[in-house]
């Protein structure tokens, strides 16, 4: 066989070998699967932990003051320090009885 035969025969050989293994093999499989996507996050609270595992503070819900009117108890959204110290709140009454301070 001459040169250019060989050459012609060995393209045309990795050109086909090529398209059967697109079409072919099997798909390429992945260690993992990717993790869906969430698209919603429920709890009744979270707690802030640092690196050894001590509470830093607590993000919740609770019933506002029932001094200023007993029939309604809007809920409101705290964030507690590790102390149970209010640092920040909203929703509810902006109006704390003496005794909540």
């Amino acid at each position: 066989m001459n040169k250019t035969l060989t050459v012609a025969l060995a393209l045309a050989a990795g050109l086909l070998g090529g398209l059967l293994t697109r079409y072919i093999a099997p798909p390429a499989t992945f260690a993992q699967d990717q993790a869906p996507i969430t698209k919603e996050i429920r709890a009744q609270s979270f707690t802030l932990v640092d690196s050894s595992d001590h509470t830093l503070g607590v993000f919740t819900t609770e019933p506002a003051s029932k001094a200023i009117n007993p029939y309604l108890t809007p809920t409101r959204i705290v964030l507690r320090d590790s102390k149970g110290r209010e640092i920040w709140t909203a929703g509810g009454s902006g109006i704390r009885p003496v005794t909540e301070r």
